[in-house]
Order: structure tokens, then C-alpha cells, then sequence
């Protein structure tokens, strides 16, 4: 498992997407803390503020990430390594389970690349222009970046564990691309569309959406013009829980059916 590991690093590291999306984030990471910071002249209430205001715009990282990772789950199968893989020796839930932690080592790094770079530009913007902090108690705000770091990358790795089922299924990159769109775009409409429902149950399935939750801790959640964020120990825990049922499900529906289906491309 190790060595396919570092053969999974070793692609996404020389790939030319990886590279260019790391570069969209970096520019982005680089001219969204000065265009939000000349809006303010970089005023601070403490050296954390920087990471709460980037956090609602961690949307960006969902219309993007996800649709790479199609095509990195289906390589296997559109360029015929998957055959040389598994005839080398490994198992097909081994492969199964690289290419998920490969697919999570990737969200990890562009998580943190975006809040990283948005949060070093923004501090040094700040101390060149002089600005200051009041030293206000960073404690809330710490809790709420810690929490949408660690959320974003459980949803994407909830969306990583969704494309490996439609990509054992479709084999195509062309397909899985068009299907994670359809995935993505459904979610948010069945989210946005459904939250005023007078409908109990489709009140329930806009509420428990990956987007409803997404927006919630990104602190981008209206209702009825009030602003609903994820407040009291339930609320956590259902977000937790979410990401975590999706990503048991489909990693055991990927191992069964990977097992049984003919893996020529």
C-alpha cells in the first residue's frame, strides 16, 4: 500500500492539472485577501479574523476540486494502468482505498493552500500597511476557522468517496465529469430549493444536503432572511455525521461492485 501510495503522490505531483489548479488557488489565495483587505485598509480584531473571512469563500473550492478528482479516479480505467496494478499484485479494495487516501492527501494540501496563503498575504498586506489588531478575544474565531478547515475537507472527502462509486461505474472520465456536475448542481438546487418547502420530508432532505451543511459552517446559510450558522453540540454532531454515513456507504458500494466488475476499460 505504501508503494502505491508514493506511486499515486508521484502522479498527482507531475500532473498538469494538480499543478494548474494549485496554481488557480494560489493566484486567487494571493488577490482575494488584498481586494477584501482595501475594503477595510486591513483593520483587524485579532491575527485570526483573516481566516473567518476567507471561510465563506471556501464555496470556490467545491466547483473545483471535485471535478479534478473525476478525472484522477478514472485514469486508471481510461489509460489502462488499472490492469497493470492489479496484476502486479495488489487487491482491488487496496486500490480502491490508495486512490481515496490519494484523493484526500490532494483536498488536504488545496485546503490548506487556500486558507494558508489567503491568511500570510492578508498579514503581511496588513503590516505593510500598517494596520494593527484591537486583541480582541480570538477564541470564537479560531473555533469557527479550525472547524471549516476540518469540515471542508471532510465534505470534499465526502464528495471523493461519491465520485469513486460513479467512477467504478461509468470507467469514462467523460462521464464521471458530466455526473459529478450533475451531482453537485443537484444537491445545491435540492438544497436551495427545498429549504422553504411546507413539505416535512423535503424539508429533511434539503436540510440534511452536503450544500445546506457546507454553507452552514462556511456562515452563508439564509432562511426567511435570517442567518443560520451550526450552533449547539447537535448541530456538530449532524454535520459530522453526514459526511462520515456518505463515505462508509459508498466506499462499501465501490468495494462490492469493483470486486465483481470486469476492470478492462
Amino acid at each position: 500500500m505504501r508503494n502505491f501510495l508514493k506511486g499515486q503522490t508521484y502522479y498527482i505531483m507531475r500532473d498538469t492539472a494538480f499543478m494548474g489548479i494549485s496554481l488557480l488557488f494560489l493566484i486567487v489565495g494571493i488577490l482575494l485577501p488584498i481586494w477584501i483587505g482595501n475594503k477595510t485598509n486591513f483593520q483587524l480584531n485579532n491575527w485570526i479574523e483573516p481566516l473567518t473571512q476567507v471561510t465563506p469563500l471556501s464555496l470556490f473550492l467545491y466547483f473545483i476540486i471535485p471535478i479534478y478528482l473525476s478525472f484522477f479516479v478514472t485514469e486508471g480505467f481510461e489509460h489502462g494502468s488499472i490492469k497493470h496494478i492489479i496484476a502486479s499484485g495488489y487487491s482491488r479494495s487496496k486500490y480502491i482505498t490508495g486512490k481515496f487516501m490519494s484523493a484526500v492527501q490532494a483536498i488536504t494540501w488545496w485546503v490548506f493552500q487556500f486558507f494558508g496563503t489567503f491568511y500570510v498575504v492578508y498579514i503581511l498586506a496588513a503590516w505593510i500597511s500598517g494596520s494593527s489588531s484591537d486583541h480582541q478575544n480570538s477564541n470564537n474565531d479560531l473555533v469557527t476557522a479550525a472547524t471549516a478547515i476540518t469540515f471542508n475537507i471532510l465534505y470534499l472527502a465526502a464528495y471523493a468517496a461519491i465520485i469513486m462509486l460513479v467512477s467504478i461505474l461509468a470507467k469514462r472520465t467523460a462521464t464521471a465529469v458530466v455526473a459529478t456536475f450533475m451531482i453537485i448542481f443537484g444537491d445545491f438546487l435540492i438544497s436551495g430549493y427545498f429549504k422553504n418547502s411546507s413539505s416535512n420530508v423535503l424539508l429533511w432532505l434539503s436540510e440534511h444536503t452536503l450544500t445546506t451543511q457546507i454553507m452552514k459552517f462556511s456562515g452563508v446559510y439564509v432562511v426567511n432572511s435570517e442567518h443560520i450558522v451550526l450552533s449547539g453540540l447537535s448541530d456538530y454532531l449532524n454535520a459530522l455525521a453526514i459526511p462520515l454515513i456518505l463515505i462508509g456507504f459508498c466506499l462499501s458500494i465501490t468495494y462490492i461492485l469493483f470486486r465483481k466488475k470486469d476492470i478492462q476499460s
